[in-house]
């Protein structure tokens, strides 16, 4: 098969893990019926992650959520029973925002892969160093603009992984996140020829929410010197050079 023809053959089917986030993605809140309805359903949602970044979930009360978004009190206890609910659908919301994100991610490198001479994705060709440096130079990029520009974002994700730990409803959902992120990961990882593609998926999806934990608390990875050497250093031992 030539590489025209093998061009993003992983798109043509969506992967059992996508579908299984996809179908864990259940809002628990009141369904709007009218478009006007569902953007004040979706204000509050945001509203209340960027309280969860500001002051964590403590910070999440109705009259809170409904001064951040502006709309008025009785608004949240209608769509939302209580706070517990609240939490959960604005969690929903990051997840499936988040996933998008990483989607178009994923896109970009499998493009860069669509169009690199077939030796440098075997394992010991030619080109290999050469690319694993533009694919480093493609993450720390990424990452750079997931820790500075969506530090909010990054701190949200952190809350709420941590919140999953404690809620067995956004438990199942944190999980089926990170399949996500790994399947995703793994089918890149076999594109070049990586030796353990589940495990090194696995691996930079626990060491990258690592770096976004260290980013928040030091800002150090935020310097693109020090994001650029970290993520070479994983990109060149997941490729066995």
């Amino acid at each position: 098969m030539g590489q025209a023809q093998s061009i993003r053959l992983w798109q043509d089917s969506e992967l059992p893990e996508e579908r299984s986030f996809r179908e864990s993605i259940r809002y628990s809140g009141r369904k709007a019926a009218r478009a006007k309805s569902e953007h004040r359903r979706l204000q509050i949602l945001e509203a209340t992650l960027r309280i969860a970044a500001r002051d964590g979930l403590k910070g999440i009360k109705h009259r809170a959520v409904a001064r951040e978004a502006g709309v008025p009190l009785a608004a949240t206890t209608y769509y939302f029973r209580d706070i517990e609910e609240l939490i959960s659908d604005s969690f929903m919301l990051f997840a499936e925002k988040a996933r998008e994100e990483l989607g178009r991610f994923y896109d970009t490198v499998n493009l860069v892969l669509d169009n690199v001479p077939s030796d440098a994705l075997v394992h010991g060709g030619a080109g290999r160093a050469a690319l694993a440096a533009r694919l480093s130079a493609i993450a720390t990029a990424y990452l750079q603009e997931q820790f500075t520009q969506r530090c909010e974002q990054t701190l949200t994700e952190q809350v709420f992984l941590m919140e999953s730990l404690r809620d067995e409803r956004l438990a199942a959902l944190a999980r089926n996140y990170r399949r996500v992120w790994v399947a995703g990961l793994e089918q890149i990882l076999q594109r070049l020829d990586s030796p353990a593609p589940a495990r090194d998926a696995s691996l930079l999806v626990s060491v990258t929410l690592g770096l976004g934990y260290d980013h928040l608390l030091n800002k150090r990875y935020a310097e693109p010197e020090v994001l650029e050497q970290a993520v070479h250093r994983m990109v060149c031992l997941v490729l066995a050079i």
